[in-house]
């Protein structure tokens, strides 16, 4: 079974956010996606409006029925890799990780997961900085393999019942080494849950144990897919910068509402696309129709 981190549950605040919930047409059926735009250089783009972009769903294009470059607050299910390998690097990652729980902003929530010779998942989802705080000091202990799948699957499973976008953010060394006895989860099952419920996937890749070429492909495949981020860090790269650069990301990201071509069921591929040159979009590449998350 996944444990659950025994954690005080600690109601949070009712803090107020700047970000306004854009509308949508009543009457239309509406999928949302939430762009990342970067130019030739790599830097982020804020603050276009909703005439440069493009949307095209199975190659044709699609209306765009809301639009918002407000920005976005965060919430994710933070995973961190706690395979034997992990060990030399547990306070680095520790105190990065209380890093990012400072940086969250009062509109943002979090949960933190482990994983390695069992998954671990906090019970609640929270802007609460003291219960975060408190699982990233005491939850953390190495041990064990790679269990990647599993930790995605459970993960996007912690927040099922969660509307608006969704953001599993893992930081690992490795590829998957196996599943755990009696836990859900393949590539298959992942990658499934991600298209149909629109499930965003980052991934921090650490310096580590050998890794399969073809694996490692097939899962920044995965990632992109998703619309989602990799960023690889070695061992004399600033890894709390790192984090600072996954939030800021996820904050400046685009909403886009669009009137799919067809309710038909079926998995659809989908384009973002720009009108203004030298720009890049960067979104899911499919959804499947009739699905209005």
């Amino acid at each position: 079974m996944v444990r659950l981190v025994l954690i005080v549950i600690v109601a949070a605040s009712a803090a107020g956010s700047a970000w306004q919930q854009p509308s949508f047409r009543s009457g239309v059926q509406t999928v949302v996606i939430h762009s990342t735009v970067k130019d030739e250089s790599g830097r982020l783009v804020p603050d276009l409006t909703q005439d440069v972009f493009e949307v095209f769903d199975n190659g044709k294009p699609a209306e765009i029925t809301a639009f918002s470059n407000a920005a976005q607050p965060i919430t994710v299910a933070l995973m961190l890799d706690m395979s034997g390998s992990m060990m030399p690097q547990l306070i680095r990652v520790r105190d990065s990780t209380l890093r990012f729980i400072e940086a969250l902003h009062p509109e943002d929530r979090a949960r933190i997961g482990t994983f390695g010779s069992e998954i671990a998942l906090s019970p609640i989802l929270t802007n609460d900085k003291a219960v975060l705080t408190r699982v990233a000091r005491e939850e953390l202990w190495p041990g064990g393999g790679t269990p990647l799948w599993n930790a995605l699957y459970a993960a996007m499973g912690s927040l099922a019942g969660e509307q608006g976008r969704r953001v599993v953010l893992v930081l690992t060394d490795g590829m998957n080494t196996g599943s755990l006895p009696g836990l859900s989860g393949d590539f298959g099952n992942v990658r499934a849950r991600a298209t149909k419920d629109g499930y965003m996937l980052y991934s921090i890749g650490m310096e580590g144990v050998y890794q399969d070429e073809s694996e490692v492909k097939k899962y920044l495949q995965l990632i992109d897919d998703t619309g989602g981020g990799h960023f690889n860090v070695s061992a004399q790269d600033d890894l709390q910068a790192t984090f600072a650069r996954v939030a800021d990301e996820l904050r400046r990201q685009y909403l886009i509402g669009f009137a799919p071509v067809a309710l038909d069921g079926k998995e659809h591929t989908l384009e973002v696309r720009m009108k203004k040159p030298g720009l890049r979009a960067r979104a899911r590449k499919s959804y499947v129709a009739g699905q209005s998350r």
